[in-house]
């Protein structure tokens, strides 16, 4: 991209080695090999015959439905899950034709553009049965339906005690094909409760034998319960945070994280001892200072919690992130650094591996980290990254030229 680029971005890549978004100076890096060696990791907990539903509600997670999608079907991923028609239609419009279903209940009025899109439904009641029914014979259309059921969680299921009723309806409206059973744990890192559901799932899965159904899929496991419990696998299971590398609320010693957060600086000041900074004021320097700015704030979903607590990583060190968080820009301390200029990349999330470091001396800064701070979970603040923030797609092709899952 020569043509394109000024000549300092052309200095700056080759004082800093990085990919970099040609549309804005803060981006969310995806790592297409670490996503690729996690199903591998994944697979390893299941059986061959084992089907491996890859959940990418939310955008996947933050990571780019669609620009994750290719590589998760290549690597073994039969079903993708996710959790609204419109990101159901989304995936179809970027090309993707693996089966897709579509986890939460379908209002009726989206009913025939799920249909249209070839989009399986989750049917969580006996009331969606009848209107996806109606849908089916004014299109003359047939719909292929999961039934999930509550088995403990109560959130969302038929309740296991209405059982033949959803069963008759079914019947009755040969319109519905019944290609899955599903129901979805509630505490799936913890035994007891996990086996409770499981067994309350066998009555379910009697029944439905009972009355003479064949269901193509039967699934029971989320990735926690995949990993832990073999006895919730079945057909097939459902996973999603583990293929991005993450677990809820710990830096995870199985799976290897695939996001990272970047951003180019914009600014640089030096402030003198004694100076504050930034909205209401709420640090102020000890020591004549130089602040460096980058183009990233609570907007882009980096909480504004976060604000004199986190910190990124420049050049192989750490730098604290000072201020307050502001909409769209955020402030780092850069004194130790004072070869820092404008145009060099802070790392928020992920690896800096500045040019000659040894892999010893490789940091990286984990989603964990914020989550523990923030009393809260990786998922959610992996999926607060924002759209605004360009996703940058990054894959080494290995073993000669050739990866272990051909795309």
């Amino acid at each position: 991209h020569k043509a394109f680029q000024p000549e300092s971005l052309l200095m700056l890549a080759h004082r800093q080695s990085l990919i970099s978004s040609l549309r804005r100076d803060a981006w969310v890096e995806v790592d297409l090999n670490a996503i690729e060696r996690n199903i591998g990791v994944i697979r390893s907990w299941l059986k061959p015959e084992t089907r491996l539903m890859a959940v990418v509600k939310s955008d996947a997670y933050g990571h780019g439905a669609s620009g994750v999608a290719d590589v998760l079907t290549a690597c073994g991923a039969d079903w993708l899950g996710v959790a609204s028609i419109d990101e159901g239609c989304q995936l179809r419009a970027a090309g993707v034709r693996q089966p897709i279903l579509v986890l939460s209940p379908c209002p009726s009025w989206a009913i025939i553009t799920a249909l249209e899109s070839e989009l399986t439904l989750t049917v969580s009641s006996c009331s969606q049965l009848a209107d996806i029914a109606l849908s089916c014979r004014r299109q003359n259309r047939t719909a292929s339906i999961h039934l999930k059921f509550d088995t403990g969680m109560h959130r969302l299921g038929v309740d296991p005690a209405h059982t033949d009723e959803a069963l008759a309806k079914i019947k009755e409206n040969p319109e519905l094909r019944l290609t899955g059973v599903f129901s979805h744990f509630a505490k799936a890192d913890e035994e007891d409760f996990t086996k409770y559901q499981s067994a309350v799932f066998k009555t379910v899965l009697t029944k439905i034998k009972a009355a003479g159904q064949k269901p193509d899929l039967i699934h029971l496991a989320s990735g926690e319960a995949a990993r832990r419990f073999p006895f919730t696998h079945y057909d097939m299971v459902r996973v999603g945070l583990y293929m991005y590398g993450l677990e809820a609320n710990v830096i995870s010693d199985v799976v290897q994280p695939a996001l990272s957060v970047k951003g180019r600086i914009n600014h640089v000041q030096e402030l003198s001892e004694g100076e504050a900074i930034g909205y209401n004021l709420t640090w102020t320097s000890t020591r004549p200072s130089r602040i460096a700015s980058i183009p990233i704030g609570y907007a882009d979903g980096i909480d504004r919690r976060l604000s004199n607590k986190m910190t990124a990583l420049l050049m192989g060190k750490e730098v604290k992130q000072v201020g307050l968080i502001s909409m769209d820009q955020m402030l780092f301390d850069v004194t130790e650094i004072p070869e820092a200029q404008e145009g060099d990349v802070l790392t928020l999330i992920g690896m800096d591996t500045p040019e000659g470091a040894e892999p010893g001396a490789v940091k990286q800064l984990y989603l964990a980290t914020w989550a523990n701070l923030l009393d809260t979970i990786t998922y959610e603040l992996a999926c607060r990254l924002r759209i605004r923030m360009p996703r940058m797609y990054t894959r080494n092709l290995i073993s000669g030229g050739k990866s272990s899952c051909e795309t």
